[in-house]
């Protein structure tokens, strides 16, 4: 039984599979100055090269890992495409069971967007409106997972309500790829509002 179970574990160390949570930045490592880091259409040596990284690019946000836990999804112009994750180095003090900030969400068809400061206050902006800021947001993780939080704020006689979690997300304009999706409930005078997007890491 004891074996099994050791040998259960050596499969699991060695096929290269990934646990840390993402979305997450990573900075290009062990790539020579006067090269770059290829970004790939498909997770292989074979996937045709769409864009490239910096030797000393910082901040790559990468969204995913494919199958195999050797490569890493992340966006170049407006696509997403993949990395070798050999070549990049996880940035440190990211936790995986805390909301993610500062923090930048957008939707669209009605457009909208939310961004999240890490000094706890959000701005919630639609086109044509004035942006509304809340201050003091009360942040939840949900008791029986890690990887669901909520923020609750309120400002101007409106309420903001946003359900957020770590899972592949799609803008619905573009190729570009999200780690985080979020439903958000604006209450107003005027009733209650219910829009969902995807969320990336900010700096």
């Amino acid at each position: 039984m004891i074996r099994a179970y050791l040998c259960i574990c050596f499969l699991i160390l060695g096929s290269g599979l990934r646990a840390e949570p993402l979305p997450a930045f990573y900075d290009v490592t062990d790539v020579a100055e006067t090269d770059v880091l290829n970004i790939r259409s498909e997770p292989r040596i074979g996937g045709s090269i769409i864009g490239t990284l910096a030797a000393d690019a910082t901040d790559v946000e990468v969204v995913a890992y494919d199958d195999s836990g050797e490569w890493g999804r992340i966006n170049t112009q407006e696509r997403a495409g993949w990395v070798a994750l050999r070549f990049l180095s996880r940035q440190a003090g990211q936790p995986g069971d805390a909301l993610p900030r500062p923090l930048r969400c957008i939707g669209n068809e009605p457009f909208w967007s939310l961004s999240l400061a890490e000094d706890s206050s959000a701005e919630f902006l639609r086109p044509g409106q004035a942006a509304v800021a809340f201050g003091n947001l009360y942040t939840v993780v949900a008791e029986n997972r890690t990887d669901r939080y909520a923020i609750f704020a309120e400002a101007e006689a409106r309420v903001l309500t946003a359900v957020f979690r770590r899972a592949q997300c799609t803008d619905t304009m573009s190729d570009r790829a999200y780690g985080i999706d979020v439903d958000i409930f604006l209450t107003e005078q005027s009733g209650v509002s219910f829009v969902s997007g995807c969320c990336s890491l900010a700096r």
